[in-house]
């Protein structure tokens, strides 16, 4: 039995298979020589559907968890279309001539690591939000999809960190309870877990360790424990 402490957000507890999660993402190499006018129209493109993708989810998030959760993926839909962020976008499609993805994965770091040197711990997790959306641009130009392909529970889910967007939409009739090894005590999707009743435990760290995919897990939500079996 392996003990491993951490933070518990959620109270509750959940015992069943552990999943480790992987992000199922696009690759955004440079490739230069690209022509820039082609590839603001796959941004375009990639904006269009990502504001319909969080029209959808802000009114599941209505549904699931009320209109003050809902804001999350409000919030997101407004950055997918500020002027700024995409100004930013293009800008960089303009001066290198590289692909799309390349130029948004690049500006979402840039606007992340803005947020993160902030010395406040919510405002610091804001910066999970423009990964989020960058994350979504990404998969809309590869034509990814949702990407979070996951098998058919019930387990408690084990990742990094997980994005608001990837908690909703996740079938949570499978999902038991989720650890992760970031410490993200204000991050959207441990509120919105919170909100659902699933119980939480962040900050686990290096002692989570991938090879535990599979075997029989507890999380006691209350005291911030995750034993493995």
């Amino acid at each position: 039995m392996i003990l491993i402490q951490g933070r518990g957000i959620s109270g509750g507890e959940a015992q069943g298979r552990l999943h480790c999660f992987h992000r199922v993402g696009a690759a955004a190499a440079k490739k230069p020589g690209a022509d820039p006018a082609h590839e603001k129209a796959r941004l375009a493109e990639a904006q269009e559907k990502a504001k319909e993708q969080l029209r959808v989810l802000t009114e599941r998030c209505r549904r699931e968890a009320g209109g003050e959760a809902a804001l999350v993926f409000a919030t997101h839909a407004m950055l997918v279309e500020d002027e700024d962020y995409i100004r930013r976008i293009q800008a960089l499609l303009d001066q290198e001539r590289c692909c799309a993805e390349y130029a948004v994965l690049q500006v979402g770091r840039q606007c992340a690591a803005v947020f993160e040197t902030v010395d406040d711990d919510y405002m610091r997790e804001r910066g999970a939000d423009v990964l989020d959306v960058t994350w979504r641009l990404l998969r809309n130009l590869a034509g990814a999809g949702a990407g979070t392909a996951i098998t058919r529970g019930p387990f408690i889910l084990a990742a990094d960190d997980l994005n608001p967007s990837e908690f909703i939409e996740l079938d949570r009739e499978q999902v038991l309870a989720i650890v992760t090894r970031r410490d993200s005590q204000n991050s959207h999707a441990a509120i919105l877990a919170k909100l659902l009743g699933i119980p939480v435990v962040c900050g686990l760290g290096d002692e989570l360790h991938a090879e535990y995919h599979g075997r029989t897990a507890q999380v006691d939500g209350n005291a911030g424990t995750l034993v493995i079996y």
